[in-house]
């Protein structure tokens, strides 16, 4: 439970990017630009978001360049946020490092694919585009990725190894409150305004729509981006 502040703050958050976002969507009329400067508007949100967090909260953040435990646990993302993710890598990365994620991609996809639907949520598996204890598309990471601080590393070391542990106690409630709230208020934006809803895996999607360009075209339709096997359970 929130104290009253954070949850008239989280509440306010919530709000306004819903508004933002919806208004953003809605001037883009279907425009592929216009939609996808839009997402733009949305990952930078997030991340002015935890700029404008007072220095106290974000002074409590163990997370450091090349701490990497987080980067093995299963991540959720909704469609646009894949999308995100390979127009990043699209643009930035050499052909060479494009073959390698591909590569990457199909592989961490393959070993998904045979999982139950109850052994995704659980599985322990570095993330493809970690490299070097370093995630090299961080500047295309997806929402969870940008929301998700701790106050102890050690403890995310340990919930990395598969120890028990309780990862709710290391959360900063006063961070963690503000970037869920522009997170989810970017998906129902998203979602409001027509796009696939669906939760995917995000190796497993990435990997789709770096390798075919029908996904994109059947988001923009309002159609299911990616085939169920790449859904996250």
């Amino acid at each position: 439970m929130l104290p009253p502040a954070l949850e008239r703050q989280r509440h306010r958050l919530y709000a306004q990017t819903v508004d933002a976002m919806s208004e953003r969507l809605g001037a883009a009329a279907g425009d592929e630009g216009a939609v996808f400067s839009a997402l733009r508007w949305g990952m930078k949100e997030m991340d002015d978001t935890f700029a404008e967090t007072p220095a106290r909260v974000r002074a409590a953040v163990a997370c450091r360049a090349g701490c990497a435990h987080c980067c093995s646990v299963p991540v959720e993302v909704q469609a646009h946020e894949v999308f995100f993710a390979a127009d990043h890598i699209q643009v930035n990365f050499s052909p060479v490092d494009l073959a390698a994620v591909l590569a990457r991609t199909a592989d961490h996809r393959g070993k998904v694919a045979v999982l139950p639907s109850a052994a995704r949520a659980s599985r322990r598996q570095p993330c493809a585009l970690l490299r070097d204890d370093r995630c090299s598309i961080y500047a295309g990471r997806p929402a969870a990725c940008r929301a998700h601080h701790t106050s102890d590393a050690a403890v995310c070391a340990a919930d990395a190894a598969g120890q028990p542990t309780d990862l709710e106690k290391v959360y900063l409630p006063a961070l963690r409150s503000r970037l869920f709230a522009v997170m989810l208020g970017l998906d129902a934006a998203v979602e409001a305004a027509g796009f696939d809803d669906r939760a995917y895996d995000f190796g497993s999607a990435l990997n789709e729509a770096l390798t075919n360009s029908l996904c994109r075209i059947r988001w923009l339709r309002g159609q299911p981006a990616f085939p169920a096997s790449c859904l996250a359970v």
